[in-house]
């Protein structure tokens, strides 16, 4: 009986001290080189209290991968409701991930200010793309602000002067008649 209550003991400790794991999916780009793959994260009530608890690895290997993690909303009880996570990867290497959490996941590799590099949306489970995520290159947007004083920047000023007229003219006419009366 004592053993059954240790075995017993020793798989909730188990359960209790054991990192979860979300798959990634996301669609390599037609472009060749660096990228990165970026998406929004929920994780269930009192799971992880902090964001150093969470971990993108290349599941082949179980090697992590340096993330940027900001942790978007935070539930009643103060644990990690969702959290916005980016990663670099490479068209080259075509890699699987996932994001482990847990108390016993410690992020050693983390990068604070991304490249300017294309993203890519990635999303968990079995859920699909969502339409809103999606970057889509433009190239080049060339701005010109011309600061010049030049009767088209003042087109509105004609009317205003033309409703103030007619809106004087309007008075002194009300005012006359109840003059005269």
């Amino acid at each position: 009986m004592k053993k059954f209550i240790f075995l017993l003991f020793l798989f909730k400790c188990n359960f209790l001290f054991c990192s979860e794991k979300i798959d990634i999916s996301f669609e390599y780009p037609d472009i060749k080189g660096d990228f990165y793959v970026a998406g929004t994260v929920f994780f269930p009530p009192s799971s992880i209290l902090s964001s150093d608890n969470i971990a993108v690895m290349d599941t082949a290997t179980k090697k992590e991968v340096p993330s940027r993690i900001t942790v978007s909303e935070k539930w009643p009880d103060s644990s990690i409701l969702s959290a916005e996570i980016i990663f670099p990867a490479n068209t080259g290497k075509k890699t699987a991930y996932a994001i482990f959490y847990g108390k016993e996941i410690k992020r050693g590799k983390i990068f604070s200010e991304p490249a300017v590099l294309p993203t890519v949306a990635f999303f968990t489970g079995s859920t699909g793309r969502t339409a809103e995520n999606i970057d889509v290159s433009v190239g080049q947007i060339n701005v010109r602000v011309d600061k010049s004083i030049s009767i088209r920047y003042w087109w509105y000023v004609l009317p205003l002067m033309v409703l103030i007229f007619f809106t004087v003219c309007r008075s002194l006419t009300i005012s006359r008649r109840y003059k005269s009366e």
